[in-house]
């Protein structure tokens, strides 16, 4: 568990569960557990609270823990609509509250070090990115691709863009389950995004292409990617860290400069979700819309 590879920054780790059965699978001298959200801060003194539960729940946990004066993690996307995530950030703006949420691949040692390089002109200006994910995990019957797994994508290109926001949706396609989706950004660079659940074969993977060359990261490897420009070469990176425990060290240490997403930039990416999901008509396929700005 991440948070208990964190002895220098957390003193106290609680599992809170509804569900006694997940609660009696935990097996850990370091962990307490509880099974009631409503008393878990009291009951326990906690400065924070990291929340992994079902998409439909983050919303109203999310308050709820905001409401109680602690720092609240919340996994994306933070709620499922432009308006519950803007209640939320004006929620721990009124509670003195930090408010973060899970866009662990910004912490991705690879994907910092490719950052780094782009703009530093190794594979010229950016023509397009494309972001996979497709797993062989079965989908929940609940949560929408567009929600858990296509933010990311989203988010990635907000990153990678230093925070340009796109001109408009092109195209979105396909089901609940599985997902595509593609916007335009200013001077013409494409983000694509394929991503599913019930796949036959997992990938996970980020593509950079540029005028000079591009970048190809096996996002499960930590430790090295790919880049071609005049010739192809494998560059190593170094890190102690793992993506999870990245963004949770970066969630629980506020005096040190942060990667991870701003508010202004969590609540574009949540609009943005919100809208190609709206967009997704009985036929599974919908066309360009233009988006405000």
């Amino acid at each position: 568990m991440a948070l208990q590879n964190m002895p220098d920054v957390v003193e106290c780790i609680v599992a809170c569960d509804i569900d006694e059965v997940t609660l009696k699978s935990i097996q850990s001298e370091s962990i307490q557990i509880h099974n009631n959200p409503k008393t878990l801060v009291d009951k326990f003194g906690l400065d924070a609270v990291v929340v992994v539960t079902p998409n439909e729940t983050h919303y109203s946990l999310g308050k709820q823990f905001l409401s109680q004066g602690v720092d609240v993690f919340l996994e994306k996307p933070m709620a499922t609509t432009f308006d519950h995530a803007s209640i939320l950030v004006s929620t721990a703006v009124q509670e003195g509250s930090a408010l973060k949420s899970g866009f662990l691949l910004r912490f991705h040692p690879c994907i910092e070090d490719a950052k780094s390089k782009i703009h530093g002109g190794k594979i010229g200006a950016i023509q397009s990115i494309h972001y996979r994910k497709k797993t062989t995990r079965i989908d929940d019957a609940v949560s929408h691709s567009l929600d858990s797994l296509a933010i990311h994508g989203v988010d990635l290109a907000e990153y990678i863009l230093n925070d340009q926001t796109p001109l408009r949706i092109s195209e979105v396609l396909g089901t609940r389950t599985q997902s595509q989706l593609t916007l335009e950004y200013p001077n013409q660079v494409e983000i694509h995004i394929d991503v599913g659940w019930n796949a036959a074969t997992d990938i996970s993977e980020l593509e950079i292409l540029g005028t000079d060359g591009r970048i190809l990261i096996q996002l499960q490897n930590h430790k090295d990617f790919i880049i071609e420009n005049e010739d192809i070469r494998t560059v190593s990176v170094n890190s102690n860290r793992t993506p999870l425990e990245g963004v949770l060290h970066d969630f629980l240490v506020s005096n040190l400069p942060s990667t991870a997403s701003s508010t202004g930039s969590i609540l574009r990416t949540i609009q943005y979700i919100e809208i190609a999901r709206s967009q997704l008509v009985t036929s599974g396929r919908s066309d360009t819309r233009e988006l405000k700005r």
